[in-house]
């Protein structure tokens, strides 16, 4: 049985993808830096994969997780959508996997284009969990998981501040850290979405 748009963005069956997508990504990003011994966490950016051997692997990887979150977020926004706050984050996050899908799409070999799309995806990720957890913080039921929310958002843009910081020549240590961030915060919101009536 094939299901439809309006089905799969049911929130009990786009909680899945909000499972799938992150893993999807997180093993693509494994596999690639497992086959790629010359990477370095403090000299190279994740996106140095893309241009490399592995470049199938890692670019589709991203790809793929961009198209298989959207019945997530759809999901999502329907639970939040008589809430400013949490429409404005799920829209956000939204944008955030477009911008995910132009990063596997324009490898480093597009040179500015493939920066634009991977900056605007690192900051609408943390501005989608910064506004997402103000969201969930306003509302009394939800102060655990909104207070959670704000400090994926917080940590991952703290990273970049010392990333920025201590000047290293890779970008490789925050990216992983807020990618890390971000798959365990949408994979707690999804089985949250399952639970929800």
């Amino acid at each position: 049985m094939v299901l439809g748009w309006r089905e799969i963005t049911e929130p009990r069956v786009a909680a899945s993808f909000g499972i799938i997508a992150p893993t999807w990504a997180l093993a693509s990003i494994g596999i690639s830096i497992a086959l790629s011994p010359w990477f370095s966490w403090t000299d190279n950016a994740l996106s140095d994969l893309g241009v490399s051997r592995v470049a199938p692997i890692f670019n589709s990887g991203l790809i793929i997780c961009g198209i298989l979150i959207f019945p997530f977020i759809v999901g999502l926004a329907k639970i939040e959508r008589t809430k400013r706050l949490g429409l404005i984050g799920s829209v956000m996050l939204l944008l955030s996997s477009v911008f995910l899908i132009g990063v596997g799409v324009f490898s480093e070999a597009f040179g500015l284009v493939h920066f634009y799309f991977s900056a605007a995806f690192f900051v609408s990720l943390i501005l989608s969990s910064i506004i997402l957890g103000i969201h969930f913080t306003l509302n009394i039921s939800n102060k655990s998981l909104g207070i959670f929310t704000l400090l994926i958002g917080i940590i991952s843009f703290i990273g970049w501040i010392v990333w920025a910081t201590v000047r290293l020549s890779g970008v490789a240590i925050p990216e992983t850290i807020n990618i890390l961030l971000a798959s365990f915060w949408i994979i707690v919101l999804s089985i949250r979405m399952y639970r929800k009536k």
